[in-house]
């Protein structure tokens, strides 16, 4: 019997941190994708919608925008929280004109479950 108690407690201990990480999937969707006019300095205000599970709004998440210019350069922009339970905000401002790759990191409170999203490439116009 004695040895019955630690051997429960030792698996009891080692199921925790795996139910912790069971939802660990997130997805993301945005308000608005830039427009075809968008130019260089102009603000392109988003709003980021994060699901776990794609049902469940997230309060912990920390998500951000994430563009990358020709050159391979990333450019990151944090969005805060609204009003709304799941839903930030994120002012995104492209620093030149070009054609960007364009993700968005979940932020999800678990960094080992944490990834970017994909979306489509958008081309940003000259002043």
């Amino acid at each position: 019997m004695k040895k019955t108690i630690p051997l429960v407690a030792l698996v009891v201990m080692l199921a925790v941190p795996g139910a912790a990480y069971a939802g660990c999937m997130a997805t993301v969707g945005l308000s608005s994708l830039p427009k075809p006019d968008l130019r260089v300095g102009e603000p392109w205000n988003v709003t980021i919608r994060v699901l776990q599970h794609g049902r469940t709004p997230m309060s912990d998440a920390k998500p951000e925008i994430r563009v990358r210019n020709p050159a391979g350069k990333l450019f990151r922009f944090k969005a805060q929280a609204t009003s709304r339970v799941g839903s930030y905000l994120a002012r995104v401002v492209f620093p030149a004109a070009g054609l960007y790759t364009l993700g968005v990191y979940d932020g999800f409170p678990y960094t080992q479950c944490a990834r970017v999203h994909t979306f489509k490439s958008v081309l940003i116009g000259a002043v």
